[in-house]
């Protein structure tokens, strides 16, 4: 695939503003866009949830031009919002839990601090382990989350059966080019390194990972091609 000429750090930066400002889950008016000459964004600012501080993440990688985000931002409610207290945020997030299906919350240990949610505890798949930290995302008072969570797969999968159906997920996959991507098994732990077109190429390979039985930790060193 032919790649276009490397874009100016200005170019980048007013696609982030545009691109933000089209997303009306996120809005622009509080955060503040710098691009570095490697293509690197910086985020800085104030958004109203830690969903919002990730969607803001997800449309700077999705501009043209850009290699790394690194995502400064900050998580305040409005003024006008009425601000839930810690045990409050925790009843919901254990609520949110327990109706879950595809979770087992017993297993689960929810604490928040300042507003600060950790989990604590097993889960049998790395699905499972951001699935529950995704269900936290929205929750109004949630300004980061420390995901603690072990996974400990039910049954064993050798490192060389993980390794085989990652490498056959890849090549099976029509939006990724797998030529460049090296991938190593360890205890169950992938490691990615490598080169891909894009964030999106980047993206769908962690997800395969994720979602690849015996996996219990991702380890991505992969690079976006100039």
């Amino acid at each position: 695939m032919a790649k276009e000429r490397k874009r100016s750090p200005e170019d980048i930066r007013k696609d982030v503003y545009s691109q933000l400002a089209w997303d009306n889950r996120v809005g622009h008016t509080n955060i503040l866009v710098k691009v570095m000459d490697d293509g690197t964004v910086i985020l800085s600012g104030m958004v109203a949830s830690h969903a919002d501080r990730l969607e803001a993440e997800e449309d700077a990688y999705a501009v043209s031009g850009v290699n790394r985000v690194e995502n400064r931002l900050t998580v305040s409610l409005p003024s006008e919002y009425p601000v839930p207290d810690d045990e409050d945020i925790k009843a919901h997030i254990e609520n949110l839990l327990q109706w879950n299906p595809t979770i087992d919350a017993s297993r689960i240990q929810v604490v928040v601090t300042g507003g600060v949610l950790t989990l604590i505890g097993d889960v049998d798949s790395i699905w499972q382990k951001y699935r529950a930290e995704h269900l936290a995302e929205n929750i109004a008072g949630v300004i980061s989350v420390d995901n603690r969570l072990m996974v400990r797969p039910i049954g064993e999968v050798s490192d060389e059966d993980i390794r085989h159906d990652i490498l056959s997920t890849l090549a099976r996959n029509t939006f990724i080019d797998a030529s460049n991507i090296a991938v190593s098994v360890k205890n169950g732990e992938v490691t990615f390194s490598g080169v891909v077109d894009n964030h999106v190429s980047r993206s769908i390979a962690l997800n395969i990972a994720h979602n690849t039985s015996g996996v219990v930790d991702v380890h991505d060193h992969l690079e976006i091609a100039p």
